[in-house]
């Protein structure tokens, strides 16, 4: 077992210490109104703290893959070992961050919004201050939906895969379904953690701008079968893209839906079905849509990464391709950025679905391959159901 440096364990022990003792910690991070973050780190014997996080970056120059990129800034030390740094105003939106204590990354103790990128950490924090920022910060006035967890076993892979559902904060005896695949560095946890799904559905509903969706949010990663189950590497499913290629999670789909099915009042109804993803979610999504299409009224597909020799192939009745037929009905809406690298793909894909007579409803923005854009067309797209 790999021992921690001292700063780090008296840190943490100091923490401990405090939460023992029901001290008033202080809040960490504060999010005033004028859109400025203040970080706050409890470490008396630390030398020398830093805050790293993707709000010190510019917005226009964030295009990188899931907007991972990050830097730093000191935070100050008072007489007491309270560490604090305060942003100047930014752009509202999520970002994440952690701290860097004598070189050592750590979670904000403080916070418990976080999320895993890769195999660490990052604490999360949401700035309001637009009407779309603003979905994404928790209203504690607002009804809140609550997070299932079901385990759904899929008898043809001998799997059994995690699965998040979001229920809405109202009585129904019947809610439309929308089932939301995660890209190739997610997991079921991270439409929740860094997609705001809660956030987002809680404020729309409260704003009479969406009607009640239960939200299905499944582990779409093929190699995850050990238990326990570990955690997402992007790595580790780049190397096994062909086995997501196979189509292994789709397969499992039905099985899945059933499940679903008798968990919760789902409608019946073909208009009250909908699925959606993101980059490689998205491909899974179109796939989905292309075996069952009688099962859904709307497909969503953000930053589409999808495989030109089998989506793109001209769409022919009764072929494989990803193109279903017209007949089927289900509407598109595709969602793409102009400074994202799938974005003539997404572009070339819209044009055949329409050119195959299908319904498909393009949404542009200005943003890349980043969660920035994926909670946008998110709001876009449960505002067009």
């Amino acid at each position: 077992m790999r021992r921690l440096k001292k700063p780090l364990l008296i840190t943490l022990l100091t923490a401990s210490v405090i939460l023992l003792l029901g001290q008033e910690r202080p809040v960490s991070p504060e999010v005033p109104t004028d859109s400025t973050i203040t970080f706050h780190l409890e470490a008396p014997m630390a030398h020398h703290v830093k805050v790293e996080s993707d709000c010190f970056m510019p917005r226009q120059k964030d295009n990188s893959w899931f907007g991972g990129h990050m830097r730093k800034k000191a935070m100050h030390q008072d007489s007491v070992g309270l560490w604090t740094l305060t942003t100047d105003p930014i752009v509202p939106e999520v970002y994440q961050y952690r701290f860097v204590v004598d070189g050592k990354k750590i979670e904000d103790p403080a916070n418990p919004d976080s999320t895993y990128v890769l195999l660490h950490k990052e604490s999360v924090v949401a700035v309001g201050g637009n009407p779309q920022a603003d979905l994404y910060v928790t209203d504690e006035h607002a009804p809140h939906g609550r997070i299932d967890t079901l385990s759904v076993y899929c008898p043809e892979q001998n799997v059994t895969r995690k699965v998040l559902v979001y229920v809405p904060p109202v009585m129904q005896d019947s809610f439309p379904v929308l089932y939301l695949m995660h890209g190739i560095s997610g997991d079921e946890t991270t439409w929740i953690e860094v997609g705001r799904v809660c956030q987002i559905m809680d404020n729309l509903l409260a704003q009479g701008r969406t009607k009640p969706i239960i939200v299905v949010m499944p582990d779409c990663n093929v190699p995850n079968k050990l238990q326990p189950k570990k955690r997402t590497n992007m790595l580790r499913n780049i190397i096994n893209y062909p086995t997501l290629r196979r189509g292994d999670f789709e397969k499992a789909f039905a099985e899945m839906h059933h499940s679903v099915c008798s968990h919760y009042p789902i409608s019946s109804k073909q208009q009250d079905h909908y699925v959606a993803g993101l980059s490689s979610g998205a491909m899974q999504a179109a796939n989905i849509a292309r075996n069952q299409p009688e099962l859904f009224a709307k497909v969503g597909l953000f930053s589409p990464a999808l495989m030109k020799e089998e989506q793109f192939r001209s769409h022919k009745k009764g072929s494989e391709a990803c193109v279903p037929c017209a007949d089927s009905h289900p509407d598109y809406f595709v969602c793409v950025g102009k400074r994202d690298f799938f974005y003539r793909d997404g572009k070339r894909f819209a044009r055949q679905l329409a050119n195959a007579g299908l319904t498909c409803s393009v949404y542009e923005s200005d943003s890349g391959h980043t969660w920035r854009s994926w909670r946008e067309y998110l709001t876009a797209f449960i505002e067009s159901l």
